[in-house]
């Protein structure tokens, strides 16, 4: 055990990291797709997927807190909807799944995510729910959502990213109208964007075209898409609720949002 922490705290000078280490590595492996880290920084701890970005971040005193400005904008979905049934496609370190499954008691959460390692990780590390509510599938989410049931899930979180980018799969035709699908009449779909695609026009038109209510938000770096079939119907005490178990000030997040009408996006 002494040699294993040994070699994790001195990782970075066996092994160049693409980031400058601060805080001390407490877990390593990898697989086929690559290198995943576990990192502790002062009370907080971090998932890396060997990349100068962070895949995920806990605090360690309030495990239950969204860290990430991306992860507390893409949970203002709760405001429009007050869900039975949950699909996060990404785990990571399962940041929205522990805080949703806290939040949202009588909820089932169907999760999909690529990698088993990552799976084990956000299990041991990252205090990720375990019990009859949760249920963890290992596989490509655009295969899973393929051949998922028509209307059998509320919220469709699509968080899907490897070590430099997102899967670009998430902005076509062929998601898209498989998550209209699958969704409930006044289900919501939240993508999490590091890039608009760079055909944007015909993204907002397709998006348009199979959603009737486009809400967009600009966090740290990522936009997030709440999309739906559905008018949205405002749930205040639902949004309260949140803000006052875990602090996540999603009042102060919502005066971004901005309701899109595709028809009037002009691209130079």
């Amino acid at each position: 055990m002494k040699q294993w922490s040994y070699l994790l705290k001195n990782l970075g000078d066996i092994y160049p990291l693409p980031f400058p280490l601060n805080g001390n590595i407490i877990y390593f492996s990898q697989d086929t797709y690559g290198r995943m880290l576990v990192i502790e920084d002062g009370g907080y701890r971090i998932l890396n997927f060997d990349s100068p970005f962070e895949q995920s971040c806990m605090r360690m005193d309030h495990p239950y807190r969204l860290v990430h400005q991306h992860t507390q904008l893409m949970v203002i979905v709760l405001a429009f909807i007050d869900p039975k049934v949950v699909s996060l496609f990404g785990l990571g370190g399962g940041s929205l799944l522990r805080t949703l499954h806290h939040v949202l008691p009588s909820c089932i959460f169907n999760v999909v995510e690529l990698r088993q390692k990552v799976v084990d990780i956000a299990k041991e590390y990252f205090a990720v729910p375990s019990d009859h509510r949760v249920r963890i599938t290992v596989n490509d989410a655009l295969a899973e959502i393929s051949n998922a049931e028509d209307h059998t899930t509320d919220i469709i979180f699509s968080d899907m990213y490897d070590a430099y980018q997102m899967v670009t799969a998430q902005t076509q035709d062929a998601f898209l109208l498989n998550c209209s699908r699958v969704l409930t009449d006044r289900g919501w779909l939240v993508i999490n964007l590091f890039d608009l695609p760079c055909n944007r026009a015909e993204f907002f038109e397709l998006l348009g075209s199979v959603f009737s209510t486009i809400i967009l938000c600009a966090s740290d770096g990522n936009t997030i898409f709440l999309v739906s079939k559905a008018e949205p119907e405002y749930v205040r005490p639902r949004m309260q609720h949140i803000e006052a178990i875990e602090s996540i000030l999603l009042q102060r997040f919502s005066q971004h949002l901005s309701r899109l009408e595709p028809i009037n996006f002009r691209f130079s």
